[in-house]
């Protein structure tokens, strides 16, 4: 190129460039000094310089075009650079590159460009229209290398929009794509899908056999839902344990109801662990637009009501959304509000359910038993609470409080001469999710009770889940010295051969065995039979729900130990019970 060429290119380098080289310069420079120091600059410029005739013909290219873009120097001369442009940018790059030809203003433009290697790298380019300027003649590109920036950018945006375990969408992309979804379905009147998918214990599983073991269940569990949709469908990791999938399109309900039912027989199959198989099960809820809603929020907000309903009814099975579950779900919402609230406000208090030696007529003891009494909703059944607490982690801390609070009580008994033994309840969160035995330890020493004067119960079930486990925790909470019962026996799937193996105290007859022992001859041979049971195994019973005559002489005929139930009283407050404990002067074993 000429000398003007160079000239008039300098003029048009980005400002900050064109004050950096010109501070270079001393005033009394000849022309050609200048020229050549300018030359020296345009020469080693990290930017690519090239100018180009009305029709995109490259006149010339810096040095540095063929450093950035591998090819031989003077090879971009004499063609367009449309031909190496991406060709998603192409028709935009057309479009910017005619719009400055014509006299459009002067524009940055971002595309894609192939590398001599057949890479696509990123350019900024910057363009300036010199076609009437004498001494160029041109259009100016002034191009950067943006590819690391972008790939940064497409990283972070990566990041912002998809889980990195499973590689699916996160929530937040997927909120995106149910308003798109929900306003495409308004457009053309179509049913669209939600449906929100828990894996049911995959809790218990990631606590219990660790992280590692958890991850690889859920992105397994991702690709098996995936395996259940087709290419029309969303899926999204939403939480720890959750997934959405929206499907659109959906005009048939038995299609999702069919797809519903291959997720959970999928989920249902062994996933494969590090030392053994892993079983878990899933929970599916569904909302429909616009049947239950036409707002993306409120869609969302009812397939997860529906999948708790489905977890509510036994876990393993899918739920549509009605207008009773949304009222089911402002009422948990409430009531998970309020316990985050409850024990600091003292809305939570103990009642004292008497436990009775039924060969004295004596009182002996209590349960525990909690009770919430909120400020709107007055007097909440722990039925209704529990699940909640559960549900959303707070059982352990109300647990926790529930066992001070009952030591508190046997401490004050105590100082008065009364030593009856408390029962409280565990969890099945409390008894598999940390250190029970540290706990109780703890408590008992803070509260200077003697051991024996605490039972800790749990439910069948609960120390069935994993009994191996429960073997071990049970012998830590024995050498404590504390009683150990399980309650609602009867009504779990208990193993004989492990039963025997758990140092066990009491066992604990259901009230729905005990209800009808004086005229059903089923629930009478079963109540003999786990009589029987725990005398042979070394253990006691109490009966539960005992409410009139006939049901205690059929106890006390059958050598029943201890009873409770309304016939002796109902749960009464701390003072009431202490009152009943006044005739009791020295301590009764247990």
């Amino acid at each position: 190129m000429g000398t003007p060429i160079y000239r008039s290119v300098v003029r048009y380098l980005k400002p900050g460039f064109f004050k950096r080289a010109s501070n270079l310069l001393r005033l009394d420079d000849s022309a050609q000094d200048r020229e050549e120091r300018f030359r020296a600059l345009v020469q080693n410029s990290f930017d690519i310089i090239t100018i180009h005739d009305a029709d995109g013909t490259t006149l010339y290219e810096s040095p540095a075009a063929s450093r950035i873009l591998g090819y031989p120097a003077g090879a971009l001369v004499g063609r367009t650079p449309f031909r190496s442009i991406h060709p998603k940018d192409d028709e935009r790059a057309r479009e910017t590159f005619e719009n400055l030809a014509s006299g459009g203003d002067p524009v940055a433009i971002e595309f894609r460009y192939r590398h001599f290697d057949g890479s696509w790298i990123w350019l900024e380019v910057l363009g300036n229209n010199l076609l009437e300027h004498p001494g160029v003649g041109g259009i100016v590109l002034t191009s950067r290398d943006i590819t690391e920036r972008k790939h940064a950018d497409e990283k972070t945006q990566y990041l912002e929009n998809y889980d990195l375990l499973t590689g699916l969408p996160n929530r937040g992309l997927m909120l995106d794509r149910v308003n798109q979804a929900v306003a495409h379905a308004k457009r053309t009147r179509e049913r669209l899908a939600l449906m929100h998918i828990g894996v049911d214990r995959f809790k218990i599983i990631n606590e219990t056999l660790g992280h590692f073991v958890g991850d690889s269940l859920l992105k397994a569990a991702a690709d098996r839902i995936k395996s259940c949709t087709d290419e029309t469908n969303t899926i999204a990791r939403v939480g720890g344990d959750e997934f959405t999938i929206i499907v659109p399109d959906a005009a048939r309900l038995h299609t999702v109801s069919a797809t519903a039912s291959k997720i959970l027989a999928e989920m249902s199959q062994a996933f494969p662990g590090t030392s053994q198989d892993v079983f878990v099960s899933a929970s599916i809820g569904v909302s429909l637009f616009p049947d239950d809603s036409k707002s993306a929020d409120e869609l969302t907000k009812h397939a997860d009501a529906a999948m708790y309903s489905a977890k509510k009814l036994g876990r393993n099975n899918y739920q549509f959304f009605t207008h009773a579950l949304n009222e089911e779900a402002h009422e948990r919402m409430v009531l998970e509000a309020g316990l985050r609230q409850a024990m600091q406000r003292d809305e939570m208090y103990l009642v004292y359910q008497p436990k009775i030696d039924l060969e004295s007529r004596q009182v002996i003891g209590a349960e525990a038993l909690l009770r919430w009494n909120h400020p709107k909703l007055g007097l909440v059944a722990p039925a209704r609470f529990i699940p909640v607490a559960e549900e959303s982690g707070m059982v352990s801390e109300i647990g926790e409080w529930v066992l001070r609070t009952a030591c508190a009580q046997i401490r004050t008994c105590q100082g008065m001469d009364l030593f009856p033994q408390i029962a409280v309840n565990v969890s099945a969160h409390q008894f598999h999710q940390y250190d029970l035995s540290k706990l109780v330890s703890t408590v008992i020493r803070e509260e200077q009770i003697a051991p024996e004067s605490l039972e800790i119960e749990m439910t069948e079930s609960a120390v069935m889940h994993d009994a191996e486990s429960s073997v071990v925790t049970l012998e830590r909470l024995k050498q404590l010295g504390v009683g150990i019962a399980i309650d609602d026996f009867g009504t779990g799937y208990s193993s004989l051969s492990y039963l025997k193996r758990l140092p066990l105290d009491i066992l604990k007859i259901d009230r729905s065995f005990v209800r009808d022992i004086s005229h059903d001859a089923n629930d009478a041979a079963i109540v003999r039979a786990i009589i029987t049971l725990a005398r042979s195994l070394g253990m006691k019973v109490t009966a539960e729900g005992v409410e009139d005559e006939a049901q205690l002489q059929f106890l006390n005929a059958y050598g029943c130990e201890y009873a409770q139930g309304y016939l002796f009283g109902e749960p009464m407050a701390c003072d009431d019970f202490t009152e009943r404990l006044r005739p009791r002067k020295k301590r009764v074993a247990s």
